[in-house]
């Protein structure tokens, strides 16, 4: 399907997506791309190196896996030693920090050689490759979140699918008939990873708020208030309290929790929030089709996160051109047509079909944004994650009230702050 109301202009040239092979490469080139999902999720992406192995006899491409809690150890004592892949692939927030490091080559020369003065402002997340202006990574793979639930439920109950935060609040009691079935399921658990972290977010940035910001340049501020913080927790212990989710959902963290994907496909929740693979899976367990949509509105916009993947190149290569025309040929839409991910550029989002039941994962992609701004800050992620979820759980819990919980996230992200300044 088109996607035609939100589409970019393609600034960036043919030369990235071209797929020809390259005239400099004279003799048989072996590349190693490195890449670190799991082997169920890469059969289609092997297919695509097949494929470009058939076609280009002269550079031939060997995949390896690697977890990914492996990969940035491994690279830290490879790529000094002057070893490691010609071609890796990483989570997008690596890319700063392998740069910073010295451990990815800069990409800038090989853009300009191939096509002066083009622009590559057609990719997401680009902000996420750049270090000092110069680039260390194209954005490759993107995802996000969408709203997944039963159309079936959603008919029978004559509810129609919320809108807004508000909406979403008023539908999932509709949708809490009392014999097993409730409205919304979402993982509220307070470990320091809980997916807790990412509705928590949704909901602030939507209503207009952040829970740090670069008010000047160089100058970090905590912005968002008590009553931002509380009226979040407000919101989501409202569907505990009112009975709208199950309250053993504040054990759950993952929301890969099989009581999440499971209780999907057996019409124990009616709605919830998915990522692609996950509600992939969710569909394949569940015996009657599912769909998605748009992530609620707040007050000020609609709004989710954007994550993803991006190829960087070894600085000790010995093929760095070769390697670039790989690179090229994986952010192509050659690659996606087997590849069951989204990409993370606009004009090959564009290209491609999507399934129907997908299609809020390909109208929240143009709405979402990445977590650079709190990854620029003087404060940890993890520390920020790990705060959130703890007090939000205290919430749930009933060890603390909204007012108090939200003055221990406001104090303690100000102490972090002088911290990380210091």
């Amino acid at each position: 399907m088109k996607m035609t109301p939100w589409r970019h202009a393609a600034l960036m040239t043919t030369c990235l997506v071209a797929l020809a092979t390259p005239a400099y490469a004279q003799d048989q080139v072996s590349l190693v791309f490195r890449q670190f999902d799991p082997p169920t999720e890469t059969a289609g992406l092997q297919e695509a190196i097949n494929a470009w192995n058939a076609s280009n006899p002269n550079i031939q491409v060997r995949m390896e896996t690697m977890a990914g809690g492996d990969t940035l150890a491994q690279l830290a004592r490879e790529v000094p030693a002057g070893a490691g892949p010609d071609i890796q692939h990483m989570a997008f927030v690596w890319t700063r920090d392998l740069a910073r490091s010295n451990l990815l080559l800069e990409l800038g020369p090989l853009i300009e050689a191939e096509a002066p003065g083009a622009g590559i402002d057609d990719f997401l997340a680009l902000e996420l490759a750049t270090l000092d202006d110069k680039i260390y990574g194209m954005p490759w793979s993107a995802d996000t979140f969408a709203m997944a639930y039963r159309p079936d439920l959603l008919e029978a109950a004559g509810v129609a699918l919320p809108d807004t935060w508000e909406e979403l609040a008023t539908a999932a009691e509709a949708l809490s008939v009392g014999n097993g079935q409730f409205g919304l399921c979402f993982p509220a658990g307070s470990s320091p990873d809980s997916g807790m972290w990412t509705l928590v977010n949704y909901y602030l940035w939507s209503n207009g708020a952040t829970l740090v910001d670069e008010t000047s340049p160089g100058t970090w501020e905590v912005v968002a208030t008590a009553e931002d913080i509380a009226g979040a927790m407000t919101y989501f212990n409202n569907f505990f309290a009112s009975g709208s989710a199950p309250e053993s959902l504040i054990t759950v963290n993952s929301w890969g929790d099989p009581e999440l994907i499971g209780g999907l496909g057996r019409g124990d929740c009616a709605i919830t929030f998915f990522p692609p693979q996950t509600f992939r899976a969710a569909q394949a367990q569940s015996e009657m089709p599912l769909l998605t949509g748009l992530i609620p509105a707040g007050s000020e916009k609609r709004i989710s996160h954007l994550g993803g993947r991006a190829l960087g190149i070894n600085p000790n290569t010995k093929h760095p051109e070769e390697a670039w025309a790989f690179v090229r040929y994986l952010l192509s839409p050659e690659t996606f047509k087997t590849y069951n991910q989204y990409p993370a550029q606009n004009s090959v989002l564009d290209a491609l079909d999507f399934p129907e039941n997908e299609q809020g994962f390909v109208q929240m992609l143009p709405l979402a944004q990445t977590f650079e701004r709190y990854i620029s800050s003087p404060i940890a992620v993890s520390s920020m994650t790990g705060l959130i979820n703890r007090e939000f759980g205290a919430v749930f819990s009933g060890q603390r009230s909204p007012e108090e919980a939200s003055q221990v996230v406001l104090d303690e992200l100000q102490t972090l702050l002088q911290r990380g300044k210091s």
